[in-house]
């Protein structure tokens, strides 16, 4: 026999989002006069946080689709934080217009002098070129708008008895949309991160940029499950247990990946490989990609293992809450390093950066999130679905 359990929320998503609105306030101020000082730098911490930001929303969807494939106890009980998340996509699209006024701060395919004496920008401006990034930039989102959109038109009515156009409508674009989300997410890493390093690529960082983003995602999820949303499923220290080794799955397949790139690119020592590396394996950054081996791989797979530790929701909580911010470390370390290159550097405007886009994010989030639950909550009853397309 399975008992019934619920777990109630923790923390008052109201309180939280009007404390998220004013450290949203504050750091915008703030940025702004970091910026007025140094704007290039500025837009590296800008850049930054904005990844890890969009990860959250593109991850969730891809999550979503996961589930409505496998189906699963574990996919109903963090179904309204994913559901929240991807409405977060407008605003991912918002906080990315400081960034288009910056690409020549940034990238140096952007810079018509650098392109003009350099042969090897100048073979690969047919594809870095700023009006051609810009186009692609646009079918991303809209991309990804579209699939959010179905998503969210048939997922609220696919637990109601008898609605099985629904539930077979959201298998289908739940199929083609893994196969878009995969081709999309590559190229959009491609873009607005491995493109900073024009002379480096890798065939490796697209995957591991999308298995990142679902990692940061179902963590997040799992956050919000333990400590904003009150569960409704059957045995819930079993549905907890699932989430943990779904987790681990995510977070040895990161590893795997990590470890995969550096591993052929160090093997290999080709000058154009290794250029991505040798200020993050080189200098003091040494000491972030030593702390994303212990706090990104280590500690999260070894108390993962614990059967005990999955079951324990607040456990799992916090171990997912460690995990997001170490995924903001990496973030952190995909993108400044290749500016900041004689050793680690933390600036002002990085801090400000992560109050400003952080505080917007969680405070309409968290507006979010309480509307996703009560749809899922009449979904699950049978009542009447509410399309909050």
């Amino acid at each position: 026999m399975t008992a019934s359990s619920q777990a109630a929320p923790v923390f008052d998503t109201r309180r939280m989002e009007r404390a998220a609105w004013i450290a949203g306030a504050v750091g915008a101020l703030l940025f702004i006069v970091a910026a007025y000082f140094d704007i290039g730098t500025a837009f590296q911490s800008w850049l930054f946080v904005w990844w890890f930001l969009i990860g959250i929303p593109l991850g969730s969807m891809a999550v979503m689709m996961v589930h409505n494939l496998s189906g699963g106890a574990w996919g109903e009980l963090i179904r309204p934080a994913l559901d929240a998340a991807v409405r977060m996509l407008p605003v991912a699209l918002l906080l990315s217009m400081p960034l288009w006024f910056g690409l020549s701060e940034l990238y140096i395919w952007a810079r018509a002098a650098e392109v003009s004496a350099s042969a090897l920008l100048q073979a690969k401006g047919w594809y870095l070129d700023p009006t051609f990034f810009y186009v692609r930039a646009a079918i991303y989102f809209v991309v990804w708008f579209v699939l959010a959109h179905l998503l969210r038109k048939w997922s609220f009515g696919r637990l109601q008895k008898g609605n099985a156009v629904a539930a077979r409508r959201l298998r289908t674009v739940s199929a083609i949309g893994l196969l878009f989300y995969g081709v999309t997410v590559t190229f959009s890493a491609v873009d607005w991160i491995m493109s900073l390093s024009p002379q480096w690529y890798s065939t490796t960082f697209g995957l591991l940029a999308g298995i990142g983003q679902t990692l940061c995602a179902f963590a997040f999820a799992i956050v919000c499950a333990a400590w904003l949303v009150p569960g409704r499923v059957d045995n819930l220290p079993s549905v907890f247990q699932d989430l943990g080794n779904l987790l681990l799955m995510f977070v040895m397949t990161w590893a795997y990946l990590a470890f995969t790139q550096y591993l052929i690119i160090w093997a290999e020592d080709l000058p154009h490989e290794i250029v991505w590396y040798l200020p993050r394996v080189k200098t003091s950054w040494r000491l972030i990609a030593i702390f994303l081996v212990i706090f990104h791989f280590a500690i999260p797979f070894l108390v993962l293992l614990s059967r005990r530790a999955k079951r324990a929701s607040r456990s799992l909580g916090l171990l997912a809450a460690g995990l997001l911010f170490a995924h903001l470390v990496d973030s952190f370390w995909l993108v400044t390093p290749t500016f900041r290159v004689t050793g680690l550097a933390i600036t002002w405007s990085d801090v400000f950066a992560l109050l400003a886009q952080g505080g917007i994010w969680f405070a309409l989030f968290a507006r979010s999130i309480a509307g996703a639950d009560t749809a899922s909550r009449r979904s699950a009853t049978g009542a009447e679905v509410v399309d909050h397309g």
